[in-house]
């Protein structure tokens, strides 16, 4: 009994003491929230933390350094990719058209010392067809983002063929014998056939100068722009002049396109285009009669009536039709250097051609 009651004793001290010694082992609870130590150096100091710097979310600025076009900084930082301000390009346009012929008149005929009257020839174009050629170099500047001037100057040759009837009226004479008979003479190889329907052939080439402006907006990739254009075409030979003011409005779009590496080319643009063109035109040629070519029974009327080589002719004629459709398309080689190709159609048959190096 004696010895339970040590046993008991010595349960009983030793619970105490193990109470004892987990109060004072009991971890401190700053311990639970202590940072990772910092790295040392070689030297054995604290190497600091790098600092975040704050991410800039704007995106930078572009600049535009060229002096033209003006105001092209402004449209740069809106997002709108400039061409190069100057450009010299090669043209070539080549036209087929009808033409509508006012007037036709001789005037210096006459036998001996007697003069023909300027109205005893009674000349009528029923159909008239124009064919030219224009080869031209042309310098422009885009002042402002939306505005481009240009000059242009080249060379201009071509011909019309007209279907024509020579007759005369023997009753306006009267009084007068030998006009009277000759304008019978007129008249009557008209009734004849031999003066009608007959090839009237004006040939004509000269210098050709004009200047011009192109307005032009866009978004995103599609534009629109019109180009308004004054040219004159003074004639080698021939006096009188072409004068031509053209309003030409397009619209279109631009594709990106890839490079090809097989020929050294790099990504460019492809723009394609659909437009029309207002042409007003008015043309007057003035010359010596032995200058033109003429069927062989009208020509030997004349024979006999310009002895004294003063016979001279005056043409008016004007467009049939001012206006035509238009299909183009530029290729963007590079930035600097474009080809662009252009057709007009319906009553105005056309063809344009042109290389351009900008810079």
């Amino acid at each position: 009994m004696k010895n339970k009651y040590k046993v008991f004793s010595l349960v009983a001290i030793f619970c105490v003491i193990s109470n004892a010694s987990s109060q004072t082992s009991r971890p401190d609870p700053v311990d639970f929230y202590q940072l990772p130590p910092l790295p040392l150096t070689e030297g054995g100091t604290v190497r600091q933390a790098p600092s975040v710097q704050p991410e800039n979310t704007q995106p930078p600025r572009q600049r535009y350094d060229r002096w033209f076009p003006l105001l092209g900084d402004k449209a740069v930082q809106m997002g709108y990719e400039l061409p190069e301000p100057f450009g010299i390009g090669i043209n070539y346009m080549n036209i087929r058209q009808n033409i509508n012929v006012k007037s036709i008149a001789f005037s210096g005929l006459g036998i001996g010392n007697m003069a023909f009257p300027g109205d005893l020839f009674n000349i009528d174009a029923s159909k008239t067809r124009q064919y030219s050629q224009t080869r031209t170099l042309r310098l422009d500047s885009w002042v402002l983002p939306f505005w481009n001037v240009y000059g242009i100057a080249g060379k201009t040759r071509g011909h019309s063929i007209s279907a024509i009837g020579v007759d005369s009226d023997p009753g306006q004479f009267k009084g007068n014998l030998i006009n009277q008979m000759i304008s019978g003479i007129i008249h009557g190889m008209h009734n004849a056939g031999n003066f009608d329907n007959l090839n009237f052939e004006l040939k004509f080439k000269g210098t050709t100068y004009g200047l011009g402006t192109v307005l032009a907006a866009g978004t995103g990739d599609g534009y629109a722009l019109v180009d308004i254009n004054y040219t004159q075409t003074r004639f080698d030979i021939l006096d009188g002049s072409i004068d031509a003011l053209t309003i030409s409005p397009r619209a279109g779009y631009r594709f990106d396109t890839p490079g090809f590496a097989a020929m050294g080319l790099p990504p460019g643009k492809l723009n394609l285009w659909v437009g029309t063109m207002y042409q007003n035109v008015q043309q007057e040629f003035k010359g010596n009669l032995s200058e033109l070519s003429m069927p062989a029974s009208l020509k030997a009327l004349m024979a006999l009536a310009n002895q004294n080589g003063k016979g001279r002719f005056d043409v008016k004629q004007h467009l049939q039709s001012p206006w035509n459709i238009l299909l183009g398309a530029q290729y963007g080689i590079t930035k600097h250097f474009n080809l662009a190709t252009e057709l007009g159609f319906a009553k105005r048959n056309s063809i344009m051609v042109s290389g351009e190096y900008r810079f």
